[in-house]
């Protein structure tokens, strides 16, 4: 029996008219009839034994854009307790709403399912079993159904991980002044530097003092403070 995630799932499925196919799937399912499953972004790939025979099915998805994966990892940041939720096993699905996004789709068009019988109206049996396989994984873990729709949970994890160190990292402080080079030390000018060029840096001074420029005042005093410190 499914609960959380997985019941979520089986419900969405229902609301799409899969419930009577379902209930036949889910005893395939208990038999043992599903052989093999994997799960990769958009795509569920199992072994369905019928009989003497054996079928391929196939479940797609859409996955979740660069731009989408990136406001639900945002917002995973923002909010530590969203992730908590997801390491404890219980997805937020509120997240999700405000962002605009579904997990799970409402509409078959969204969902791709083949396989290789030859029921000819699908969902057949041996998808309906697939389908309680994969409401169980997502009860077992979450982070399958978001594998589902592009993002494993090692990657997830390590993009969240490079998220927080960069939002925690300091950022440089804008101001008027800004050091260009190493800081000076006692040691004084470097050779040949002419301890007067800061004026030269100075936007022209309109003021004179006795018929000359006060720059040109300023740089007896500049090399005597050189000559000092030396």
């Amino acid at each position: 029996m499914t609960t959380g995630l997985g019941s979520h799932f089986v419900a969405v499925l229902e609301s799409l008219g899969m419930a009577s196919r379902l209930r036949q799937g889910r005893l395939a399912a208990r038999a043992g009839q599903v052989l093999s499953m994997s799960l990769s972004t958009s795509v569920v790939v199992a072994q369905v034994q019928d009989g003497s025979r054996t079928h391929r099915c196939r479940i797609g998805i859409k996955a979740f854009s660069k731009a989408e994966w990136t406001a639900v990892e945002k917002a995973l940041v923002s909010q530590a307790l969203y992730t908590a939720r997801l390491l404890a096993g219980e997805v937020p699905y509120e997240m999700f709403a405000d962002l605009g996004l579904r997990l799970f789709p409402d509409d078959m068009r969204e969902l791709a399912m083949d396989c290789t019988c030859d029921t000819w109206d699908m969902p057949c049996l041996h998808l309906a079993a697939v389908c309680h396989l994969l409401a169980e994984m997502f009860d077992q873990d979450p982070f399958q159904a978001l594998a589902w729709r592009g993002r494993g949970r090692e990657e997830l994890l390590s993009r969240l991980g490079d998220l927080r160190r960069v939002a925690q990292e300091p950022q440089p402080v804008k101001g008027f002044w800004r050091m260009q080079g190493p800081p000076a030390t006692s040691a004084g000018p470097a050779a040949g530097a002419r301890p007067d060029a800061v004026l030269d840096e100075l936007a022209p001074l309109p003021l004179q003092l006795r018929g000359e420029r006060v720059v040109d005042l300023l740089r007896p005093a500049y090399q005597a403070m050189a000559r000092g410190v030396r």
